[in-house]
């Protein structure tokens, strides 16, 4: 009894046989026992999501060479003021080692609102802390049982990359839930629906958000990114890395909220050289000279660069050969700088890896051998086209937007056409022998029916990838995702009404009705109108095989991966080769069938099949991969087996797997292999932006203390070519099926049309005098006057920020770029549309150059202040990566050198 008092609870604690239980009932009246609740289902999600997210962090961590029984570094992390949010709002510091997690963690969770911002140079050990807190929160939350209060109360980490996020596109939380959904698509469903929306919704603090990389956004998305997450997280945790630099270039006003920032100190020289001892403690005479060097001068370039957690990493595996050197280190005529020895350790990781040996036949699944030049030269190539299209996310179905694969998008698609039309024509010309028909009506119409049976394929494709479009709401047009197997029909029911409404299934089902009873229409005025209820019947399933079989696999909980995904599409492609294609080719037969002779029918519905199941291949993410994976092996870019060597660069720790895309393991590796393996780079005459833009005489001080500029903006745009493309390939393609390559001239008929009068709108635009451009910026203002009389202006302020990035216009990029401002969301109803809340608006055109003149910059600088974010260069093709600017003398430093570089007198 409690406290000895009468009528108090009794614990007792007791094992043994029902039978001793009922005995001890019998002696001792009622028995009450009380179970544990049952975890909910939200409980039951969020344990399933934290085992998932710490098995693909453990293999990432075992990849890296960190965490478990791994050597630590013993990097410092201190609590930083400048540009944190006030002490009161944060509620305390967080301050520990990297090799002692405890405090940093403690520290953490210690917080109020749990936001913890980790902040450091290039290499500084953030991507590693933020993956090493991720799976010491995961063990101890994973440590306790399903609806344990102790563990449940602590928060499930998500790590995420936010180099695919555009806060100007996509709110924080659909984009983070959508991301979750996608990566983790076998979770355990909260009323028929994937959890993330119920867990993401949930009031408290059940999922953390572990964002990696804002430094690694566009420059003009960054303070934008930042006002997103403080308007989206309200009550909810965060830890978020960036370098110092980056951050501290967003405008003073944008601050992370309830946050606490914490930075990287330098590794020390002591601790540098213990890591390096502890790693390999037999090889020390090989490391003495450089251990030596590092404490004699720790000021030194050695020892500066040996200061972070990367090059100490790099350091030790580029000398873990027991015929390796590290002595060189120390040569100060070859290495004089810090960044010389970085830029060392850096080209020499790839062939330290990559050492062309022939792997034991021991292993499981060995990597295979490649040579350590052409590793250097595919991983370059691949950082180039990264730094081009300005991310850090290498998705194999966005390979197709590097150049090569751009240029022979098009001959691919018309010779697709082709052979396609000669099998039909082949056939006609099989099916007229057969039927001892000749040159004749009997043959014109053949070669018109099996045109037309061709055409009918390619349209029925077209239209089952309509329906999916239709009927899925996540339905994310030529990206890939997990599918139920073939073998799973009731899952895939399942699956295929979880991840669609009412009002969406009814839309799919009035397009596919018509469509199944339309193709058949013809066949119920003929003798044998049961054919009808065949053909039909056939159209009907093979949309049902595409509308279910495209449903998210919900059968594995574990993270989606690249090889996943690409093992998926494999699955859509023979779908469509081996089932969809035949149903609709039984469909075209029973049009053709004929009692007395069945060679049409077979004909006919052997061409649909091609056509149907060739369309659906084309506009399936594979047929890009397969695109780009062809022309950059042909190329000498990539290697033919290019999947299996991404799997064995990420096995060697050259890469990095987020979800379903990898990255390199570090931004700093992307950028030197970029610009290291590049050619050319000296050998440009075009400067980096348009010298004719700000006239001679196109600067005037006005009245009210600001500047005027006259500008000169040229017209020329590529924009009609672009526009010409699509209509171009369709009607290339139509004419391809309908003729084949038979008539030369009608085949290019239509491309040198569309082209043609693309090139000739787009020459036009470049002959006409160029346009006219008052800007004028004032400490009040700033204004835009083109001709005729159209004004653009803006008070500071209603301005949050104002920078040069691409101009857009409906829904896609004009190649032009522009000075714009984002409004704050309390500025006047008129500035902007109900619908356009936040987005960037354009106040002027500048040309197809992303730079300004100084002049017009320092106004900016000077009247904008704050609000003024210098333009982050983007990649010119094969120029290597984007300098990064973090202020104005930068911006200015990084203008002077790229005229160095790419001007007329630098060539």
């Amino acid at each position: 009894m409690a406290d000895g008092q009468p009528g108090g609870d009794v614990n007792n604690i007791f094992q043994g046989t029902a039978d001793i239980v009922i005995q001890f009932r019998d002696n001792f009246g009622e028995i009450h026992v009380h179970a544990p609740p049952s975890a909910t289902p939200s409980e039951k999600s969020a344990h399933a999501l934290a085992e998932a997210v710490y098995r693909q962090w453990r293999e990432e961590a075992k990849a890296w060479d960190v965490g478990g029984d791994r050597a630590a570094m013993a990097v410092r992390w201190a609590p930083r003021r400048r540009r944190a949010d006030h002490a009161a709002h944060t509620g305390g510091d967080v301050r520990g080692r990297a090799d002692q997690l405890t405090d940093l963690l403690t520290g953490f969770l210690a917080l109020p609102k749990r936001r913890l911002a980790l902040l450091g140079a290039a290499g500084s050990g953030k991507t590693t802390l933020a993956v090493l807190l991720t799976m010491e929160l995961l063990r101890r939350r994973l440590a306790g049982r399903v609806g344990d209060a102790s563990t449940e109360s602590l928060p499930v980490p998500v790590l995420l990359s936010l180099t695919s996020w555009d806060p100007d596109r996509e709110e924080f939380g659909a984009w983070f839930t959508r991301r979750l959904a996608e990566d983790h698509p076998g979770l355990p469903r909260i009323g028929g629906r994937h959890p993330a929306r119920e867990l993401w919704s949930t009031s408290g603090s059940v999922l953390l958000p572990v964002l990696d990389g804002l430094d690694e956004m566009p420059g003009a998305r960054r303070s934008a990114a930042v006002k997103a997450l403080n308007r989206a997280l309200y009550d909810r945790p965060l830890i978020i890395t960036s370098r110092t630099a980056e951050f501290d270039a967003l405008s003073p006003e944008t601050v992370l909220g309830h946050t606490a920032v914490i930075e990287a100190r330098p590794v020390t020289a002591t601790a540098a050289v213990a890591y390096l001892n502890s790693a390999a403690p037999n090889a020390s005479p090989r490391w003495e000279p450089v251990f030596a060097e590092v404490r004699e001068r720790p000021d030194g370039p050695l020892a500066g660069a040996l200061s972070t957690p990367l090059m100490l990493s790099l350091a030790r595996t580029v000398y873990a050969r027991p015929w390796s050197e590290p002595v060189e280190l120390t040569d100060r005529v070859r290495f004089p700088s810090r960044r010389s020895v970085e830029d060392h350790l850096l080209d020499q990781f790839v062939p330290s890896v990559f050492t062309g040996e022939i792997p034991s036949d021991d292993r499981l699944d060995p990597p295979r051998r490649w040579s350590p030049s052409h590793a250097r030269r595919y991983l370059g190539a691949l950082a180039r086209h990264l730094q081009a299209q300005e991310t850090t996310e290498l998705a194999w179905w966005r390979l197709h937007r590097t150049p090569a694969a751009r240029l022979a998008a098009f001959p691919a698609l018309v010779l697709l056409g082709v052979v396609l039309s000669a099998l039909a024509t082949g056939l006609g010309r099989r099916v007229r022998e057969a039927s001892g028909g000749g040159t004749g009506p009997w043959g014109a119409l053949t070669s018109m029916q099996l045109s037309t049976a061709l055409f009918a394929g390619v349209v029925t494709g077209m239209a089952t990838q309509m329906l999916v479009r239709t009927w899925y709401t996540d339905h994310r047009f030529g990206e890939p995702r997990r599918t139920v197997s073939l073998r799973r029909p009731v899952a895939a029911a399942r699956s295929a009404w979880r991840h669609t409404t009412r009002l969406r299934a009814l839309s799919a089902a009035l397009l596919a009705v018509p469509i199944a009873a339309g193709f058949e229409a013809p066949v119920l005025h003929t003798a044998t109108p049961g054919l009808y209820w065949l053909g039909a019947g056939c159209v009907a399933a093979a949309f049902a095989v595409a509308v279910l079989f495209t449903a998210p696999s919900d059968a594995d909980e574990n993270a989606t991966t690249p090889r996943a995904l690409l093992r998926a599409e494999h699955a859509a492609v023979t779908r469509a080769l081996f089932v969809i294609g035949p149903l609709f080719g039984v469909a075209s037969g029973v049009l053709h069938y004929g009692p007395d002779d069945m060679s049409m029918a077979y004909a006919a519905g052997l061409v649909t099949w091609l056509g149907a199941a060739g369309m659906l291949i084309l506009i399936s993410p594979w047929s890009r991969w397969a695109l780009a994976r062809t022309t950059l092996a042909l190329t000498g870019q990539a290697p033919w087996a290019l999947m299996r060597f991404l799997q064995d660069a990420h096995r060697q720790g050259v890469l990095r797997q987020v979800a379903g895309t990898y990255q390199f393991r570090n931004a700093w590796l992307q950028e030197r292999l970029a610009i290291s393996t590049s050619t050319g780079l000296r050998n440009r005459s075009t400067s980096l932006y348009d010298e004719r833009l700000l006239a001679e005489d196109g600067i005037t001080a006005t009245s009210d203390g600001g500047w005027a500029f006259r500008l000169n903006v040229r017209r020329g745009t590529l924009a009609p070519i672009k526009a010409a493309l699509p209509p171009a390939a369709l009607f290339t393609l139509s004419v391809a099926l309908r003729n084949g390559a038979s008539e030369p001239a009608r085949l290019c008929a239509p491309a040198a049309l569309f082209l043609g009068i693309g090139g000739i709108l787009s020459g036009l635009s470049w002959l006409l005098p160029r346009r006219v451009a008052d800007l004028r910026i004032s400490p009040h203002r700033i204004s835009c006057l083109t001709p005729p009389k159209r004004e653009v202006r803006f008070d500071w302020t209603h301005v949050a920020e104002v920078t040069v990035r691409r101009s857009r216009g409906r829904n896609a990029e004009t190649g032009t770029y522009g000075i714009h401002v984002r409004l704050h969301p309390d500025a006047p109803h008129g500035l902007r549309s109900p619908k356009d809340k936040g987005a960037w608006r354009l106040v002027c055109d500048i040309g197809r150059r992303p730079v300004l003149p100084p002049a017009v910059e320092e106004a900016l600088r000077d009247c904008a202040a704050e609000r003024w974010v210098p333009p982050a260069f983007p990649s010119v093709p094969g120029d290597g990566p984007r300098p990064r600017a973090t202020n104005a003398d930068d911006t200015r430093n990084d203008f002077t050198q790229w005229e160095k570089e790419f001007g007329p007198s630098g060539s």
